[in-house]
């Protein structure tokens, strides 16, 4: 059996350049059927995603990019997006996809909404999560509903923001408003991926006598402070979905 190491972290400003060119050789290279899966997003996003620390990227001893995939804010403060997310051909297959989904429901939960009140003794309510997948990538969609992701009946106007530097936009006459599919992330099974990473010690995975292990560089996992919060935001969801049951039981 070979063995692979790499690791997960979050890019820096220094990667930039790097990861463009791996998207820009994609988007050249794969077959159309392919490319057309991987959505871009505008360059100014993108870097406020590095810039903010949400942006990750997986990669192997020596540094060659494996992986990446990033949140996305949105004008909406309440709704942040998972998106760009692209796993090179010689790397599928190993659940590198699930395991960026994890990374990101944990990096963009610290980023939380107050309620509209502003008193700071209510909860807190967290920024919706919301990934969008065609229709025709049914391998993407089956890891996004396997982590809990379920459909989104009415997307947000700002959803459709990024549409207009689309690369392959629905066709005339379809119907479609957007070329994806849009699911959102539940709260009990948000505090579940959270849970699932704060126990992850790293991750490893085998794949035709391939094991790949990857060593979890991330800050919100290993910072005492950030995983202290982070333990705290699946008590306080579990908390208020108990919560929530009690109030329907009255009724």
């Amino acid at each position: 059996m070979t063995i692979t190491h790499a690791v997960v972290r979050a890019a820096g400003l220094g990667d930039v350049g790097h990861i463009l060119a791996e998207y820009r050789e994609a988007i050249k290279n794969l077959p159309m059927e392919e490319s057309a899966n991987l959505l871009s997003r505008p360059y100014d996003e993108f870097k406020a995603a590095v810039e903010n620390g949400l942006f990750f990227v997986i990669e192997n001893a020596v540094g060659n990019f494996m992986a990446g995939a990033g949140v996305f804010d949105l004008e909406n403060p309440t709704e942040k997006e998972l998106g760009m997310c692209y796993v090179k051909k010689e790397w599928r297959g190993f659940g590198l996809q699930t395991l960026l989904l994890q990374v990101r429901v944990c990096a963009a939960t610290l980023g939380q909404v107050p309620e509209k009140n502003g008193n700071d003794n209510t909860n807190k309510n967290y920024a919706a999560l919301i990934a969008g997948v065609k229709p025709a990538n049914a391998h993407s969609a089956a890891n996004t509903t396997e982590l809990g992701f379920e459909p989104l009946a009415v997307p947000s106007a700002a959803l459709f923001a990024a549409c207009a530097s689309c690369r392959t936009p629905p066709a005339s006459g379809s119907g479609r408003k957007c070329c994806c599919d849009f699911f959102y992330l539940s709260d009990d099974r948000r505090a579940e991926a959270i849970e699932k990473s704060l126990q992850m010690e790293n991750w490893s995975t085998i794949r035709n006598g391939n094991q790949l292990i990857i060593t979890l560089k991330i800050r919100h996992l290993q910072d005492p402070d950030f995983r202290n919060a982070l333990q705290d935001i699946v008590h306080e969801l579990r908390h208020e979905m108990s919560g929530a049951g009690a109030s329907m039981a009255c009724y």
